[in-house]
């Protein structure tokens, strides 16, 4: 399996940075490898990342949401 990791620190409350987190649909705009977030189902994401000419697509299930602490 492979893993991606990508840090970012910012200033701002913790209920501000989770309400980001979760809009998934924005996360090209701050990740470079991600290119696309296709929202399927509320708990059911299509994701698109890549490097140059590489791609790879996979969907995503959110099992466990609890505002202001995790999205897993």
């Amino acid at each position: 399996m492979r893993t991606i990791e990508e840090t970012v620190e910012v200033a701002v409350p913790v209920c501000t940075a989770y309400n980001q987190w979760t809009q998934f649909k924005s996360f090209p705009r701050f990740m470079a490898s991600v290119k696309r977030v296709d929202q399927l189902r509320p708990a059911m994401t299509r994701w698109v990342i890549g490097w140059g000419p590489l791609s790879y697509e996979f969907e995503v299930e959110i099992v466990e949401q609890r505002p202001d602490a995790c999205v897993a």
